[in-house]
């Protein structure tokens, strides 16, 4: 005869209460059966590092915050570096001012588009600014950032009115485009700019530059009373800029 278990043994004794340890022992059973089958509905949230340790792939988003385990087999997390903010761009035609400037007269006069049967243009803007700076704007319909900052220089144009006088010189292959943009801007908008196609008009005044056949839009340059090309900004300019440009034509004109 084997062993009995000891509630065999309390069986003998006692059947009432050897019922009772086995219905007991049953319920303990049942329930730690049933934690086993869900075990997600019991168990502690994740904690933020934790959740991102186990669920971000290995490939994942560069945004994700590093974490390292320590020693005791915490999880410790990582600090990203901090981004540093960019540098404060020069001050407008810095460095570009103390030379004397070379002429800047191209073989050849742009043409003119205006989308206003009642407005024209001077037929060689350079010549038209003479006794005030001149501000040539090199921009395209294609180019954004050329058409984002027209507005600005727009705005420049009536402030400096005595001073500077602004021409607009549009790069487009394709004037159509060039003619279906003007024509949607408002009254007070661009509605007219000088143009120079593609071919020996635009290759006099690019050689005149020193440029290269496609330059980068948007161009600016600044062209004293007596036709001399004293600065050239690549890129739009900023709203901080007009300060600078009304400095410059005020001290030196």
């Amino acid at each position: 005869m084997g062993r009995l278990s000891p509630v065999g043994l309390l069986a003998l004794r006692s059947p009432a209460r050897a019922g009772a340890v086995r219905l007991a022992l049953g319920l303990g059973l049942g329930v730690g059966m049933g934690a086993g089958c869900d075990s997600s509905a019991d168990a502690p949230a994740k904690s933020r590092v934790q959740a991102v340790m186990v669920e971000a792939a290995p490939g994942g988003s560069a945004d994700v915050p590093k974490a390292t385990a320590g020693a005791s087999g915490s999880i410790t997390p990582v600090a990203e570096p901090v981004a540093r903010p960019a540098a404060p761009r020069a001050p407008l035609c810095e460095g570009q001012l103390e030379a004397k400037g070379q002429a800047f007269k191209p073989k050849r006069a742009p043409t003119q588009l205006s989308v206003d049967a009642d407005s024209t243009l001077p037929a060689d803007p350079l010549k038209s600014g003479r006794k005030r700076w001149t501000w040539v704007n090199f921009w395209a319909a294609w180019c954004v950032p050329c058409k984002e900052e027209l507005p600005l220089l727009l705005g420049w144009q009536t402030a400096l009115a005595a001073e500077v006088e602004f021409a607009f010189v549009s790069m487009d292959d394709d004037e159509r485009q060039l003619r279906e943009f003007l024509g949607r801007q408002p009254p007070a908008g661009l509605r007219q700019t000088h143009w120079l196609p593609d071919g020996a008009v635009r290759q006099a005044w690019l050689e005149a530059l020193r440029l290269d056949a496609e330059p980068e839009l948007p161009l600016q340059l600044l062209i004293d009373p007596e036709g001399k090309l004293r600065c050239q900004i690549s890129g739009a300019v900023e709203p901080g800029d007009l300060q600078a440009l009304q400095r410059i034509v005020k001290r030196q004109d």
